[in-house]
């Protein structure tokens, strides 16, 4: 068992090192742009209401690299070999990323007024809350969250595509249980 968890472990630090070294130079760019035009192309870039815009975005976005990160090490360790993740790696915080640069640069380039898109942070924390302990009941966002009434054994309903795969991964554990019991025995 501890193979498998160092096994684990080292898949995860892996795909955290191969994210970092692709997200990084990425990042560092886009705040090292952002602060040489916030500098030299606003006419008062010192005031307080600027200083605070600044590192508040900078700030998130050293918040959505960390996330990434994590969310790499989370998706890679727990994804099987040869199988492929439909949901990008890096998933809220590639979300949170592009809101961050939208008003960085909109700020600069369109109108201070984009600041206020920064509201849709809360608002998108709390929609993620609640569908994580509620589900989302139909419409964009997925199945259910752990409240839910979804059962996982259950295949009426969805498609043929989503009852195969549930099918297939029903075999695969079957599969595994009957190998562990014949193991154990």
């Amino acid at each position: 068992i501890d193979t498998m968890a160092n096994a684990a472990a080292k898949k995860a630090a892996a795909a955290r090192e191969a994210a970092a070294t692709t997200y990084f130079p990425i990042i560092i760019a886009l705040n090292a742009i952002y602060l040489s035009l916030r500098l030299f192309y606003q006419s008062n870039p010192f005031t307080l209401y600027n200083t605070l815009a600044t590192v508040s975005l900078i700030g998130l976005s050293i918040l959505s690299y960390q996330g990434i990160l994590a969310d790499h090490a989370n998706t890679m360790s727990s994804s099987k070999v040869g199988g492929s993740s439909e949901a990008l790696a890096g998933g809220a915080s590639l979300d949170l990323l592009g809101l961050v640069v939208l008003v960085q640069y909109g700020t600069i380039f369109v109108s201070e007024k984009l600041y206020w898109l920064l509201g849709l942070i809360p608002l998108w924390s709390g929609w993620k809350i609640y569908s994580t302990f509620f589900g989302s009941k139909g419409g964009a966002g997925g199945g259910g969250g752990f409240m839910s009434n979804n059962n996982q054994g259950d295949s009426s309903g969805g498609s043929a595509e989503d009852k195969m795969t549930a099918e297939k991964l029903n075999e695969k554990r079957q599969k595994r249980a009957e190998r562990r019991r014949q193991k154990w025995s």
